[in-house]
């Protein structure tokens, strides 16, 4: 099997941030209550753009933000850790040097190399794979697979990968974390 390189998954991954924002949406509603809220994140009010709500969890020595438009890892100890930052409007996943979180609307990120960017982006890939099976285990395949229908409506084009190979792929490139000293 040929090796894909960090370009290239930063490539792939977008197009999963992309559907996996359709996703979320659909999980605020659940039947039950908000799903992202029963996994443990708390809604805060939005920055930037109006009419967008925030999620925020701690996880791994830093903060994950999930907007209507943005989604991020940044971390909050001032370690000089590198974060990241997956802007809908660009359709990137880029670096995030901030001990803040990103803006939605104003804030992009910044371009490093790949390699940086993949590295910095393992924080938040590690949390969708921790989101995903809790939703796979709480919420049942069916749920995944309706909100996963649900995005024909949105999505002009082909949608990324179907729920049952979706988190495959996010496992497998979830790179353990590195231990910090």
């Amino acid at each position: 099997m040929k090796t894909r390189s960090h370009f290239q998954l930063l490539r792939e991954a977008g197009k999963g941030l992309a559907q996996q924002m359709i996703l979320w949406g659909h999980d605020v509603k659940h039947p039950q209550g908000n799903a992202l809220q029963r996994f443990g994140m708390e809604r805060v009010a939005s920055t930037g753009l109006q009419g967008t709500s925030c999620y925020r969890m701690e996880w791994e020595g830093g903060w994950v933000q999930l907007h209507g438009a943005v989604a991020s890892w940044h971390g909050a100890d001032g370690s000089g850790c590198c974060g990241c930052v997956y802007a809908r409007s660009s359709k990137r996943i880029k670096a995030w040097s901030e001990y803040r979180a990103p803006v939605p609307g104003v804030d992009q990120g910044q371009y490093r190399s790949p390699e940086e960017t993949w590295e910095a982006f393992q924080p938040l890939l590690r949390w969708l794979v921790a989101y995903e099976t809790w939703v796979a285990s709480t919420l049942g395949a069916e749920w995944r697979w309706k909100t996963w229908r649900a995005q024909f409506s949105l999505v002009k084009k082909s949608p990324w990968l179907a729920p049952a190979e979706a988190l495959p792929w996010w496992e497998k490139h979830a790179e353990a974390e590195a231990i910090r000293a």
